[in-house]
């Protein structure tokens, strides 16, 4: 590819190993894992285990299919593939919806953060200049994309590692100002699972929202200067995330605060820095907060771009959304992406934000969506195949009891959704947004051009 649909291969490895390393520590992490904790107590771990095999299953399958052809479409390039232009089509666009939504709301978080800090500046002006500045970002070259979100995800695993170094000091009781708590926290009353076994397995279904932004890596390694290379490494990382950073920090949490500390639990990590003595606990987690939210957003900027782009590339969207700049940026898209969270937070306003909050816990379950399209993928993928590869090549585990293992799990994760109370709004949003996108394929000109091939 040449010219003006030509992206530049410029993203280093280390790049793509940090993209990876931060691809989902947000907010899943930092605040979500305390409500867990709240009501599956000490059990909580078995979510954050279970979520975490499904995530790293589903990766690998990613990662087999994007070894073969490491493409900026990814998922959406290898639905169309082996399942159909239909499904790339669908599932391209979901993503780009989803983005839409997520990018809007951590710019609102962003903008909460600069309000706290900055009272005068008003959330609605912080908000706009946060998705100004951090499309700005993406705008010059992937080049600057990759290396602000470097240090972005650098800093939020080295806030993990001392988070990490703080608990295992308290457990072996290196802090003399507080009591080693051993395992006393596992044997409070009720034990260790002192409520039952549903809020463990509600548990799941939040774990595995947090593990979005799991796929990221797959889609930047499309721009690297090595991306077969590059995408193996990615997704062989994830095991290592998973194990550190959400089995490892939720580990300490559950051992150095007791579960029954709902106060505590609202802000674990701020609570932990605080027992240990940092004054300074609450500004320094704030930080922390605005580095991840940042790093959120400015992933889900160029993600969304690039969805686009592949999409319009393949003719499921416009031609002018593949046009690119001479440093390989497509305009376009990114200009589109940015017009659309700006429409989406004017919404905000006009609806006094409660539609929109609504909106935002609904788009989530679009991400289950959109794995269970990389999972049947990679299984029609290799049976296409005839499960035939090379020894030395990448690839997924336990093909394919594993398939239908992850298939079952995420659909018993949505319908879940539809017998709890709360969450039944989410399970019918996902449905109506799931079939629009499917009957747009066959109804709408690029839909029906695709069909006349």
């Amino acid at each position: 590819m040449s010219g003006d649909n030509a992206l530049k291969h410029t993203l280093k490895t280390r790049h793509i190993t940090m993209i990876a390393l931060g691809g989902v520590i947000g907010a899943g992490l930092f605040v979500g894992s305390g409500a867990i904790i709240s009501k599956a107590g000490p059990a909580a771990i078995l979510s954050y285990l279970i979520g975490g095999l499904i995530v790293t299953l589903v990766m690998f399958m990613l990662g087999e299919m994007a070894a073969r052809n490491p493409d900026s479409g990814s998922f959406s390039t290898y639905a169309s593939d082996y399942l159909g232009e239909w499904a790339g089509y669908t599932v391209g666009w979901l993503y780009w919806f989803k983005w839409m939504i997520t990018i809007t709301l951590e710019a609102l978080l962003l903008g909460a953060i600069i309000h706290d800090f900055l009272p005068p500046v008003s959330l609605g002006v912080a908000t706009f200049a946060i998705i100004l500045f951090v499309n700005s970002m993406n705008l010059y070259s992937v080049k600057v994309f990759g290396e602000l979100e470097y240090w972005l995800s650098f800093i939020k695993v080295a806030a993990i590692i001392i988070f990490l170094i703080l608990g295992v000091s308290i457990l072996l009781g290196f802090q003399s100002t507080i009591p080693a708590p051993g395992l006393t926290n596992l044997t409070l009353p009720g034990g260790f699972i002192p409520n039952g076994i549903s809020p463990v397995l509600a548990g799941v279904v939040v774990a595995i929202f947090a593990f979005d932004g799991s796929e990221i890596a797959a889609i930047a390694a499309g721009e690297s200067e090595n991306p077969k290379k590059d995408v193996v490494n990615a997704i062989r990382s994830v095991m290592l995330r998973v194990l550190i950073f959400y089995f490892g920090s939720v580990s300490i949490i559950i051992l150095c605060l007791p579960w029954t500390d709902t106060a505590a639990l609202q802000s674990p990590y701020v609570a932990l820095f605080s027992l240990a003595g940092f004054p300074g606990a609450a500004t320094a987690m704030k930080i922390v907060l605005f580095v991840s939210f940042l790093s959120v957003m400015n992933s889900g900027v160029y993600t969304a771009s690039r969805m686009l782009f592949s999409l319009s590339q393949r003719g499921f969207a416009p031609t002018l959304f593949a046009k690119t700049s001479p440093r390989g940026i497509p305009l376009n898209a990114l200009m589109l992406s940015m017009v659309i969270c700006l429409v989406v937070l004017l919404a905000y306003f006009l609806s006094g934000g409660d539609f929109f909050l609504i909106l935002a816990e609904s788009s989530g379950s679009l991400i289950i969506v959109v794995w269970l399209f990389i999972v049947v993928a990679h299984f029609v993928m290799r049976r296409k195949s005839g499960n035939v590869h090379d020894d030395n090549q990448f690839k997924a585990w336990f093909y394919p009891y594993s398939n239908w293992l992850t298939i079952i799990t995420l659909i018993t994760v949505l319908v879940s959704e539809v017998l709890n109370p709360d969450s039944r709004f989410q399970f019918w949003f996902t449905v109506v947004v799931v079939i629009m996108a499917v009957g747009s394929y066959f109804i709408s000109p690029i839909g029906k051009r695709i069909t006349k091939r």
